[in-house]
């Protein structure tokens, strides 16, 4: 079985917030989707960023890989970034909320442990 490649994002704006979306089953998570052919996991990422919040965002530092199966048993991987990004969250058709929450909030909201793994290693790229 074929390995679907992913890239994401870990989104803090200057307040430290993080950008969480609820995605198509209710869970927040931070924004992700498919590479596409031609494209860099950075491009991707700052693309889905952009497709699925309307946020423009940059990169600051990548974040490691994470790999899953998932309730299909389709393996993924990964591919994380932390960026920054300011604005308006505008989420796309299909999605079902979205915004910049504190860190304990945040935290309360994420659904899976990998997530918060990852919000960790965020704020410990960000404080270097």
């Amino acid at each position: 079985m074929k390995t679907v490649r992913s890239a994401g994002g870990v989104v803090l704006n200057r307040k430290g917030e993080v950008l969480l979306i609820r995605d198509r089953n209710g869970y927040w998570v931070f924004p992700k989707g498919h590479i596409e052919p031609g494209e860099t996991p950075e491009q991707a990422a700052v693309r889905e960023v952009r497709e699925e919040t309307g946020i423009e965002a940059r990169i600051i530092a990548p974040l490691g890989e994470t790999r899953y199966v998932n309730d299909r048993g389709v393996p993924r991987e990964v591919v994380w970034f932390l960026m920054e990004g300011e604005g308006q969250v505008a989420i796309e058709p299909g999605l079902t909320g979205g915004g910049f929450f504190l860190e304990e909030e945040a935290r309360g909201l994420i659904a899976f442990p990998e997530d918060l793994e990852l919000l960790e290693r965020a704020y410990a790229h960000r404080a270097l």
